[in-house]
């Protein structure tokens, strides 16, 4: 309740909502009564995802408290730092996080006074998720700082239903399974590593590894009479490929309980030539075997002492009775005689209406002539016939059975009776079929994935081989997704994907395949193809279903794609061969622009060779010692003197000479090898500007690069603080450059990130500035300290009066940020004079200086040169 404006929390406070909210809830804790008017007026009509904005007001932190501790419905807490009346508000802030476990409510900290901004190392520790002044919060920004936390909440909230979804599913197939007496595993033949379900285990009455399982483990718990026959079963299946092998053998639990299962084994090819792996079932049938070992028991001993025949015949009535298995007795003819409980629950039937039938009527037409002569020939010859059929229950439906028929004789062993013993496959079947739906296809779209892909890029190449035919083999990937799921959500990206494969569907043919192979990354197989015109004709097919623009939640959206086409036999004899193709093939139409169509040629895998050659040579020269850096100063346009140089890698080889970075950064960068190559530099360069501290040249500011791949790092912070620790390098001795796209690709990470490096005291520049995109609403909330024209504007500004004015204008607008500019590439008086004459600060080029070795910078600080006319 709301009494006048304040709410009354005292034992009348809501109760938890159970069904859907009708509006967004923000809770608004400030003291002032104004604020509370003041942000009704501003979000009264705002709407978000369809529902309004529903403001709940509380004046305390103790207010704040309980109605978090009463509420889950809250997504967005407006909150003042400092209340007069109690505690502040960031101990309401601990009490949500830490004590009520809230992580899903959206936290926006407003103040009235500039000096109580939290740390950043607070904001990070309790999730803080904006921080803005009152004065700064203006009607546009408040909206804008709620509608971003709303969204900030719904995908928490969406990503949590998804989580529960998934583990609702795993606990189906679990229940299943566990019903069923039915487990699975599944051994990678070439790593020995083996996967068990829950069912497996608790059959074999096994503890869940702590670590990678092994073939072993299962083989282990095979009794050992039966160990060397299942052995050579399971060993034999990593050399037939596709083949099944079925039979029925002991395990031996731990407290020496013997269980009697049913194995099932197939062969599946692995991604690589030469590789597989074994998908296997069990399934206990121990209550199975031990209904027929009474049964025999109590025919052995007819003639014998007639109390010892009514005890075996109690007790096989006992299991009969209790037994989950259906059992059907039957005479010599196959009428039925009698049938047990289980029977009546598997198939509907009362044991009235069959009683007097024979046993086939059961069967019906589904049971075919071949396999009863084959039945028959096994009674009459083995006594005992095993094997699936399927039944008709009485509402009609058909169902699968596993079924045993034992043949009982008498003394002079004449047929007396038949003992039909089965259970209900269906719940069994259903789980085989949903694990291999879901082992085989893509959860998103329904696609076969890139297992399956495979598998049938293999039958198509063995099919074209005979019938002399070509297989067309495509990928395709959509240009800049992965921003649309970065800016958008991934949910939105999600359902993306589904509207590309729904598209991409409509003209595949029958017997065609196509596959969602990775992230947005699709494949088709094509028969029946003819010539490269017939995959010119596919690839324009497939950019008309892309041409339609994509509509979304309201979004727009136009897509692109990239694509690589290669060609059985005229590429490749073998399915891993064209796949490896048509890779290259989608890489090079990346690379060379995109939204283009590249067949694949055998100088790409040259190409993709040398690039394997210099990964292979980079991993060996980072052992080697043979990378070094060479430092180019900056210099400063007011004193002329050096103020600070950047680092820059080279790569000297013993046989090669000097490598260029443009030719081995990329490599780095695609493998990964970047991390320790950009690690070792910032910690040599580091150690390279002490070392000229300690010599007396204790000014000078150090300058090294970050890649995209360091940035994203989640501990990079750890990493700079200890090499700031490790070197002795006082931090404003050091600036980390960043490039423009980087900092504006998930900004509100970025803003956290850099807020933690620059806490360190280090200063943060934004290298080659003008060449991205970068907005000066989110520039001015970076905390950083530079801008660094890129020398691509400096090198024509004499020339060309647009780089000029670029030029004048990001000056300007880093001066009116109290931002430090550096200009790059300066090579010529003409070009330092400009700059000179605009303002900028200081320079680097090769007007003043190349890159050079340590000691040849040591040198030039040692001479004091300077720039002319400084």
């Amino acid at each position: 309740m709301i009494v006048d404006d304040r709410l009354f929390v005292e034992e009348r406070l809501p109760a938890v909502a159970v069904a859907p909210p009708l509006a967004w809830q923000v809770l608004v804790i400030d003291d002032e009564p104004d604020v509370h008017q003041l942000t009704r007026m501003v979000l009264r009509g705002l709407r978000f995802d369809g529902l309004g904005i529903e403001v709940i007001s509380g004046y305390t932190g103790k207010d704040a408290c309980a109605i978090m501790a009463q509420t889950t419905g809250i997504a967005v807490l407006l909150l003042d730092v400092v209340m007069e009346t109690d505690q502040a508000g960031l101990e309401v802030v601990r009490y949500i996080r830490e004590e009520l476990k809230n992580g899903f409510v959206r936290i926006i900290l407003r103040t009235g006074q500039a000096g109580q901004a939290p740390e950043p190392e607070v904001i990070s520790q309790y999730d803080i998720n904006d921080y803005r002044e009152k004065t700064e919060l203006t009607s546009q920004k408040l909206i804008t700082a709620v509608t971003t936390a709303l969204r900030a909440y719904r995908d928490l909230r969406t990503i949590e239903n998804l989580a529960l979804n998934l583990k609702k599913e795993r606990e189906s197939l679990k229940r299943a399974q566990a019903v069923a007496h039915f487990g699975n595993w599944e051994w990678e033949c070439n790593t020995n590593r083996i996967v068990f379900s829950d069912e497996m285990l608790a059959i074999g009455g096994l503890d869940r590894p702590s670590s990678s399982s092994e073939l072993s483990i299962f083989l282990n718990c095979i009794h050992p009479e039966d160990r060397v026959r299942v052995g050579h079963v399971v060993s034999g299946m990593t050399v037939l490929g596709g083949e099944r092998s079925d039979l029925e053998c002991r395990i031996v639990r731990p407290n020496g309980e013997v269980r009697m299962v049913h194995l099932v084994c197939e062969n599946h090819p692995g991604d690589a030539p030469g590789t597989c792996y074994v998908l296997g079932t069990v399934h206990d049938i121990t209550s199975t075997r031990e209904v027929e070992d009474r049964l025999k028991i109590v025919t052995s001993v007819f003639g014998g002492a007639m109390e010892e025949v009514h005890e075996h015949m109690r007790i096989a009535t006992k299991v009969l009775e209790n037994a989950i298995e259906g059992v059907v007795v039957t005479d010599a003819k196959g009428i039925i005689q009698s049938v047990n409980p289980a029977f009546v629950r598997i198939t509907g039937h009362e044991a009235v209406e069959v009683i007097g039938n024979p046993l086939r009527s059961l069967h019906g037409t589904h049971t075919d002539q071949d396999l009863r002569d084959s039945l028959w020939k096994s009674l009459m010859e083995d006594g005992v016939w095993r094997g699936e059929v399927w039944n008709r229950k009485k509402n009609g439906e058909a169902y699968p059975q596993w079924e045993t028929i034992i043949v009982i004789r008498d003394r002079a062993g004449q047929v007396a009776n038949f003992i039909s013993i089965f259970h209900d496959l269906t719940e069994i079947r259903a789980s085989q079929k949903e694990l291999h739906f879901k082992t085989y296809h893509d959860t998103l779209t329904g696609l076969p994935n890139r297992d399956l892909f495979v598998d049938r890029l293999n039958q198509a190449v063995v099919n074209a081989q005979r019938n002399n035919g070509k297989v067309l083999v495509i990928f395709l990937g959509l240009d800049y997704f992965k921003k649309i799921n970065n800016s958008l959500g991934h949910k939105l990206g999600d359902q993306l994907l589904k509207d590309v494969s729904t598209r991409l569907r409509t003209f595949i043919r029958e017997g065609d395949t196509l596959s969602r192979l990775a992230g947005d990354s699709f494949g088709f197989i094509m028969r029946e193809i003819h010539n490269t015109k017939d995959a010119v004709f596919v690839a324009q097919k497939i950019g008309n279903a892309l041409a339609e623009p994509f509509i979304i939640d309201e979004h727009k959206l136009f897509l692109t794609a990239s694509t690589g086409i290669t060609l059985f036999p005229d590429d490749g004899q073998e399915g891993s061969t064209l796949i490896n193709n048509a890779d290259m093939a989608l890489n090079r139409a990346k690379v060379t622009g995109r939204d283009t169509c590249t067949f694949y040629k055998a100088t790409m895998g040259e190409q993709a060779n040398q690039r394997l050659k210099m990964e292979k040579n980079m991993r060996q020269g980072l052992e080697r010692g043979e990378f070094v850096l060479f430092y180019q100063p900056k210099v400063s346009l007011v004193t002329g003197r050096v103020v600070g140089m950047e680092a820059l890698v080279r790569w000297r080889q013993p046989d090669a000479g000097m490598v260029s970075p443009g030719e081995f950064i990329p490599v780095a960068e695609e493998t990964g090898l970047i991390l320790p190559l950009g690690e070792w530099i910032l910690r040599t360069a580091c150690q390279q500007n002490r070392i000229w501290r300690d010599a007396g040249f204790d000014r000078l500011r150090m300058a090294v690069n970050l890649s995209v791949r360091q940035f994203r790092q989640r501990d990079l912070f750890d990493r700079v603080r200890l090499i700031l620790q490790e070197t002795g390098l006082p931090p404003p001795l050091l600036e980390l450059e960043i490039t423009e796209s980087m900092v504006m690709d998930n900004v509100e990470s970025v803003i956290v990130t850099l807020t933690r490096l620059r806490s360190l005291g280090l200063f943060i520049a934004v290298d080659d500035f003008g060449t991205g995109y970068s907005s000066l609403s989110y520039l001015k909330r970076f905390p950083i300290h530079t801008l660094k024209i890129d020398q691509s504007f400096v090198r024509d500004l004499t020339l060309d009066s647009d780089d000029a004015a670029i030029i004048n204008a990001i000056i300007a607008m880093a001066k009116s940020l109290k931002l430090n500019v550096v200009a790059e590439g300066v090579e010529t008086e003409e070009q330092l004079n400009f700059l000179r004459l605009e303002g900028c600060d200081e320079m680097q080029g090769y007007f003043f200086g190349k890159p050079m070795s340590a000691e040849e910078f040591t040198d030039l600080l040692k001479s004091g040169r300077r720039l002319k006319d400084s």
